[in-house]
């Protein structure tokens, strides 16, 4: 079949491996852009070669049996490209220590990427293209877990033939799937339309990039059943809805139940739930020793994704087991391990009060969050802890952010605006160089009125730095970290106008509106929607204000920006934000006298 006459590229959107010719890549989904070509991944093709070489640590030995080909050339250049986010290494590593990291069962918790089990079966397939046998080299723990056999590569190898010869060209990726294929079987697209880019935080069934664990879910529900019944609990009536709706019936609780009371009597260790993924980790003796830490991690990651799939009853109870069970339970045979626990009971408490905002509990909510925070990680040196706090509190404006916009749910919005306020201080202060946009923002945040703030002097402004080409490039590698910071700033200011104009406090809302528009002047692609967001809320408050004649461009400018979004994250819930916007602005043209344009807005 010869697939070393194939043509390659690495996608700059993902690093992953795809045909030279593709326009859309097959892992990522997105449209490759002859404009956005020199434009490199944020990690590059080396960190994928990085976490494949985790899972088969002769890797780059692998490469050099391949033939000379373009695919070869291809790996080998994939190699040295880093991305545009610089190494976090600073050190060279020699060769054993390297040996010894990529030998190692440290870090294998999860699975990898497609794009790197991808890099690991192509490397295969074009060995067995070129007629050498991988039954030894395959035959791995480490493979066998990614369900990677001698077999399997065969049967996917003449599939790959039957494809070549009777199969379909999809002319978006460029792959050839089979002859009676209705959708590629690579981007999935129809042959016909461009395929759609699913965003992994709105993809059904999952969150982030973990999907529902069903199986997990039922030995967990098994496990809260038989702890209520040996402290007398009635679960047959209180968990009867739950445990029928995922298929646990009575005879499994009490054989649970048989068991567990056995294993209390012979004082024999109670195991945790574990996820499939888990255990056959385990079964291939790749366990790297933190077998109940990484259970709890999976039980409160679960939580997380019933809560984003809305079985709030079983997230509840999933989060309040793992809770139970983070104080307590074994976290495994690691020295040093018990520090983890405060880790584990941060992530958890944030689930919950994830959970509790969902549900409309925002007191419980608050509670929860504010638990993260609450640390107990003993320290060596006395009074190191106070000082760990209080670094935590300067360094985290998401928790106050997150805090703030509980506070406005329950209305509390003096406290909401105190919060919004050090979470600006605490991006400054974090920084240690403050933005020309928050530096006008300083007296406010103190508590001067918007009328007594003067306009900032030259010296209060950032001085110009000189600076060579090699500094000059190096800033340029974290100019995408500014934009970020930028951005958050800018969305920070926005809630805490819009509070101002809760309470009515409109000079204050302008005052800060102002700025954010000024600072968000800076922010391009990919932030159109951000800047959008707050045009809209400057319009509502010049309707406020009773000057439809100023917000009439920004709530024109606010709708162009929104239309030129060309792939947002979640299409129905941005056509909502986008018609919210059209029909505020059809009530400003109405207030213009502008009836009949208005209509072509209102929906």
């Amino acid at each position: 079949m010869k697939l070393q006459n194939k043509k390659y590229k690495w996608c700059h959107k993902c690093s992953g491996s795809i045909d030279k010719s593709a326009i859309y890549c097959y892992f990522c989904r997105n449209e490759l852009l002859a404009g956005e070509q020199k434009k490199d991944a944020f990690f590059g093709p080396q960190s994928r070669f990085d976490t494949a070489r985790r899972w088969v640590p002769n890797l780059n030995g692998l490469i050099e049996l391949l033939p000379d080909s373009d695919f070869k050339e291809h790996y080998k250049s994939g190699l040295k490209i880093t991305g545009r986010l610089p190494s976090m290494v600073n050190y060279e590593r020699d060769d054993e220590t390297e040996r010894q990291i990529n030998e190692s069962n440290v870090g294998l918790e999860r699975g990898p990427m497609e794009q790197e089990r991808a890099i690991i079966r192509e490397l295969f397939l074009h060995l067995i293209d070129d007629g050498q046998s991988v039954s030894q080299l395959v035959d791995t723990p480490k493979l066998r877990v990614l369900k990677i056999s001698a077999e399997s590569l065969e049967q996917l190898y003449e599939l790959r033939a039957q494809s070549l010869i009777e199969g379909k060209l999809c002319k978006f990726c460029c792959e050839y799937s089979g002859a009676e294929a209705q959708n590629c079987e690579f981007c999935k697209s129809n042959f016909v339309e461009a395929p759609k880019r699913e965003t992994r935080r709105f993809r059904k069934n999952t969150i982030g990039i973990f999907p529902l664990d069903r199986a997990l879910l039922k030995d967990v529900l098994i496990h809260v059943a038989v702890s209520r019944a040996l402290t007398g609990g009635g679960w047959r009536t209180e968990l009867a809805d739950v445990l029928s709706k995922h298929d646990v019936c009575n005879a499994d609780v009490e054989e649970a139940l048989r068991q567990r009371r056995y294993m209390m009597t012979e004082e024999m260790e109670i195991e945790l739930p574990m996820s499939e993924w888990q255990k056959s980790l385990m079964f291939e003796g790749l366990d790297d020793g933190m077998d109940g830490f990484h259970s709890i991690h999976n039980i409160i990651e679960l939580g997380q994704v019933c809560v984003h799939e809305e079985l709030l009853e079983e997230a509840e109870l999933v989060l309040n087991f793992a809770m139970s069970v983070a104080d307590t339970c074994r976290l495994g045979n690691v020295q040093g391990l018990e520090i983890m626990r405060e880790t584990l009971k941060t992530s958890g408490w944030m689930a919950l009060s994830q959970l509790y905002e969902t549900t409309g509990r925002y007191a419980e909510a608050e509670s929860a969050h504010k638990n993260m925070f609450n640390m107990h990680i003993p320290m060596p040196i006395p009074g190191l802890d106070e000082v760990m706090k209080a670094a935590m509190e300067m360094i985290s404006p998401q928790r106050s952010i997150r805090q703030a916009d509980l506070c406005v749910k329950q209305k509390k919005f003096d406290e909401a605006i105190d919060l919004y306020k050090k979470a600006l201080s605490a991006l400054d202060t974090h920084e240690n160089k403050p933005f020309v946009g928050f530096s006008k923002m300083a007296g406010l945040i103190s508590g001067e009125s918007p009328s007594k703030i003067s306009e900032p002097r030259p010296e209060d402004f950032d001085v110009p730095i000189k600076m060579g080409k090699d500094e000059a490039s190096k800033l340029a590698n974290v100019g995408e970290l500014i934009n970020v910071s930028t951005a958050q700033r800018v969305g920070i200011m926005q809630k805490l106008a819009e509070v101002y104009m809760m309470i009515e406090q409109l000079p204050a809302a302008r005052f800060v509106l102002d700025e954010a528009m000024q600072l968000g002047e800076q922010l391009n692609d990919p932030y159109q929607a951000l800047n959008a967001d707050v045009f809209v809320v400057y319009g509502r408050l010049c309707m406020m204000m009773g000057e439809p004649a100023d917000a009439e461009p920004k709530l024109q400018e606010a709708i162009e920006l929104y239309l030129s979004v060309k792939d947002p994250m979640d299409p129905d819930a941005y056509e909502k934000v986008v018609n919210q916007a059209r029909n505020i602005y059809a009530d400003c043209l109405d207030k213009l006298g502008k009836s009949d344009e208005a209509k072509k807005f209102r929906n």
